[in-house]
């Protein structure tokens, strides 16, 4: 009988994932790189196995959520590990390249591969129970299923070290070796990932677009061209990864409209986690659209709405309420006012003022393109996504970049607004809205439903037009 127990905890709101080892002999487990909003499953998990969870490693300080490495040492008295280079001001026992764990006949040996970030380190995990080869290899954020990590620390010099990290500490490791990444499909961590939970060594060699460079400079040229704007919020992020973390403030509070509006008085934005179907209908003057089936939702709530805001939340029930919470201070933003109790209802029952967005279909689209000369095409898809394919005449200003370049944008024309599904175009014009600029179109099903309806998109000459190449909304 194999003593090991492997688990794999995908979050698919975010696209992190966490992992759990175990020894059913010794009655020990370790986490790594766990979610702040995920600490109770792990600990459900540990208790059906019948484990202790005895250590937690963080394969480098996160960017893009917070780590519940404290609050999971909290309830567990588990040993917290990270690399030196991680400058972590919380307890922790640093571990360092060439290190080893043992969880029972479980062997963890610390691989240090910076370039993602200074600290990155990868776990390669031997199952003692059936031989000496290891079984597989976490490599966090060094590594994904079809790409690599982003080098945003330290530019060209960080994808340096991340092609030194790769080509002589992780590809170097057996071709059966499997793979586990710390993210997957939907995170912002990197630009092309799999939404494969796992793959090989000897595979991702072969057939992932970003190890195909063999030479430092051509590895670096390749993830630097293009590579997106780095997220709001990530510094942030990483600055409370770093230090000692805060209680939780709890359940936000229900509030009525007259306390919601003293709040929006005193600074506080409206974030309508509604359908853009629904806040278009009618939605709070000044609210920021983030529908909470966006993927990554708190990264886009990020760029959408200024640092440090306090939020007042708006949801359509209890669950996407509760969903909103857990994926806000996933990343962090824990300043919630409360959320309007009754929702939009009781703000129209008080006759209070109302904003309204056209949702419009790309047919309608063709047609305004017809009939109304003045109408201005803005599409808000990144540059890779615009060079595959856009409408001819479309002005490209990506989601992130809308609320910075509104001078770019036409005050007295009509706007209509696509992105690839309709999501981010929504996103878009409400943050756009909220600085002062009317006249929005929003065009659901965005790029897609164009393409698919057999209407004419031009491509850039990196780019070109395949239907269904535009995979995020």
């Amino acid at each position: 009988m194999r003593a090991m127990i492997f688990q794999q905890v995908v979050n698919e709101d975010a696209g992190c994932i966490a992992y759990l080892i175990g020894c059913g002999q010794a009655g020990e487990a370790l986490v790594v790189d766990p979610g702040r909003d995920r600490v109770d499953d792990y600990l459900a998990w540990a208790r059906r196995k019948d484990l202790s969870l005895t250590r937690i490693v963080d394969t480098h300080i996160h960017a893009d959520h917070l780590s519940g490495n404290q609050a999971l040492a909290a309830k567990t008295g588990a040993r917290i590990h990270v690399h030196p280079a991680a400058d972590a001001a919380f307890p922790h026992a640093p571990i360092a390249h060439g290190d080893e764990i043992r969880i029972g006949t479980v062997r963890i040996q610390v691989i240090h591969t910076p370039g993602h970030t200074p600290d990155s380190i990868c776990l390669l995990v031997t199952d003692l129970s059936r031989g000496d080869e290891p079984w597989f290899v976490l490599t966090g954020d060094t590594l994904f299923v079809g790409d690599v990590g982003r080098p945003d620390f330290g530019g060209e010099r960080a994808a340096a070290n991340l092609y030194e990290s790769l080509t002589t500490r992780v590809l170097t490791l057996p071709d059966s070796v499997e793979v586990y990444p710390a993210h997957g499909a939907g995170s912002s961590c990197g630009r092309a990932m799999s939404s494969k939970p796992g793959s090989t060594i000897g595979f991702e060699r072969r057939f992932n677009p970003a190890l195909q460079p063999h030479t430092a400079d051509a590895f670096v040229s390749a993830l630097m061209n293009g590579l997106p704007p780095k997220p709001p919020g990530f510094d942030r992020i990483i600055a409370k990864n770093r230090s000692q973390a805060l209680p939780s403030s709890g359940d936000p509070e229900p509030l009525s409209v007259a306390q919601a509006r003293e709040a929006l008085a005193k600074g506080a934005v409206v974030l309508d986690v509604r359908s853009p179907a629904e806040y278009g209908e009618g939605h709070i003057p000044g609210a920021v659209n983030v529908w909470i089936e966006s993927n990554p939702f708190a990264a886009r709530v990020a760029m959408m709405t200024p640092p440090d805001s306090r939020f007042v939340l708006l949801a359509t029930g209890p669950s996407d309420l509760t969903r909103a919470v857990q994926g806000l201070g996933r990343a962090g933003m824990d300043d919630i006012a409360g959320y309007l109790q009754r929702g939009m209802t009781d703000w129209k029952s008080e006759g209070l003022p109302e904003g309204r967005v056209a949702q419009i279909t790309v047919h309608d689209l063709a047609t305004m393109r017809e009939e109304r000369p003045e109408l201005v095409v803005v599409d808000v898809r990144e540059p890779f996504e615009w060079d595959e394919g856009h409408i001819a005449g479309a002005v490209n200003v990506p989601m992130g970049q809308a609320v910075d370049r509104i001078g770019e944008l036409p005050a007295d024309r009509p706007k209509a607004v696509l992105c690839a599904g309709g999501l981010r175009s929504s996103s878009a014009i409400s943050a756009l809205q909220r600085a002062g600029m009317s006249g929005w179109y929003n065009v659901a099903g965005g790029m897609r439903e164009w393409v698919k309806a057999g209407y004419p998109a031009v491509r850039s000459a990196r780019g070109h037009v395949r239907e269904g190449s535009q995979n995020e909304a």
